[in-house]
């Protein structure tokens, strides 16, 4: 008997790939865009590859879920927000440079990080939306 492979496994198998895929993609654009950030500033200052990373993640997410909300384009979601956006933005690195500088006591750069990601971030999937709709 051979072997056959149900629809379902090939689906799936297609869902995989563009999260895979897009995870790929994400983390490496979020290397470099971190790495020449780091590299402008000469490896001192305000983490603005961080910074970047998330905010454009967010214009992505907003723009592609609300896109794919009729579930027609879940292959875009997967590839995009869940596959790119998932390696892309960078909040445990944000958690992390936030209480960094909280422990040495740079009270304004935390706030300024705090408040820019996420002030940032929530206009940056408000513009995402408004783009896809027009």
């Amino acid at each position: 008997m051979t072997p056959t492979t149900s629809w379902w496994e090939l689906v799936l198998l297609l869902r995989i790939l563009c999260v895979a895929f897009g995870a790929v993609v994400g983390a490496l654009a979020r290397f470099f865009i971190t790495h020449l950030s780091s590299e402008l500033s000469h490896h001192h200052g305000f983490p603005y590859g961080t910074l970047i990373v998330n905010v454009v993640g967010c214009v992505i997410v907003g723009y592609v879920l609300t896109w794919t909300a009729d579930h027609e384009h879940d292959r875009w979601r997967l590839l995009m927000a869940t596959g790119f956006c998932g390696a892309f933005t960078t909040f445990s690195a944000f958690a992390y440079e936030s209480v960094a500088y909280l422990h040495e006591a740079k009270f304004g750069t935390f706030m300024l990080n705090i408040v820019g990601n996420n002030v940032l971030c929530l206009f940056a999937v408000l513009l995402g939306v408004r783009l896809h709709r027009g």
